[in-house]
């Protein structure tokens, strides 16, 4: 349990259990978008990621804009994401289309 990075390869640049949170970007589709948010949303904004703790101890993703939540994230990284945040990392979510409908493509990144 001792062993960091022995030399063995070193290439590796960090391990497999936590992943490189500076470099991970994924495109996702907002969940459950809020009306009264997602309505002021535009190609290019940049919504804050943060965690939201819910009543049974699960941790869920979301999306924020001016402070409201415009909706949940559940990209196939999630737990990478949420690991990253917890050791103090943040991220944006980037709109990528025009809101059309309450659909709001994201692009999830370091800010």
């Amino acid at each position: 349990m001792s062993g960091g990075g022995s030399g063995r390869t070193g290439g590796g640049g960090g391990g497999e259990p936590s992943p490189d949170c500076g470099s991970l970007i994924v495109e996702t589709t907002l969940n459950s978008p809020v009306p009264a948010v997602v309505a002021s949303l535009k190609k290019g904004d940049r919504l804050t990621v943060e965690i939201q703790s819910g009543t049974a101890g699960t941790n869920s993703l979301v999306a924020k804009h001016g402070g409201q939540i415009a909706g949940s994230l559940t990209p196939p990284s999630l737990i990478a994401i949420l690991s990253c945040i917890q050791n103090g990392f943040q991220y944006v979510a980037v709109v990528l289309n025009d809101v059309t409908g309450g659909v709001v493509r994201v692009r999830i990144q370091a800010p």
